[in-house]
């Protein structure tokens, strides 16, 4: 009995590593957790389910353009792996296919490291510009 359950724990762990799923060990350190609150979009008794109610606010004008330092500390603060697909994906504007040529990540699992590399960017984005509002 117990050798059975060592194998099968054995297997899978074996399937995972093949399907080439590197994140899947990591990720169940991060709980999912959305990254835009949900009833900030149209339900599905609305003209448009799962669109926005209304278009998020632009940053004000004096925050229109981000200072380069604090972009490239926050891009400096991301892993290296993350770092890579959002420079490849929104920097160079490079299509899901070259990205996992390059990376040999799935669409799926960019997808996964953008959205969680975004929300990281957007967080520590937002905290040096409260920094900054602090100081005016």
């Amino acid at each position: 009995m117990k050798i059975s359950i060592a194998r099968m724990i054995a297997n899978l762990a074996a399937r995972g590593r093949a399907l080439g799923n590197r994140f899947a060990w990591w990720s169940r350190w991060f709980p999912p957790a959305t990254t835009v609150d949900s009833n900030r979009f149209q339900g599905n008794g609305e003209p448009y389910p799962d669109h926005w109610k209304e278009f998020p606010r632009p940053w004000p004008a004096s925050h229109a353009a981000v200072k380069s330092e604090a972009l490239k500390a926050a891009l400096a603060a991301l892993p290296d792996s993350w770092r890579q697909v959002v420079i490849l994906r929104d920097v160079d504007g490079r299509p899901p296919a070259e990205v996992s040529a390059v990376t040999g990540l799935t669409a799926e699992q960019q997808r996964d490291v953008l959205n969680r590399a975004r929300a990281l960017l957007r967080e520590n984005l937002g905290r040096e510009r409260g920094r900054d509002e602090g100081r005016s």
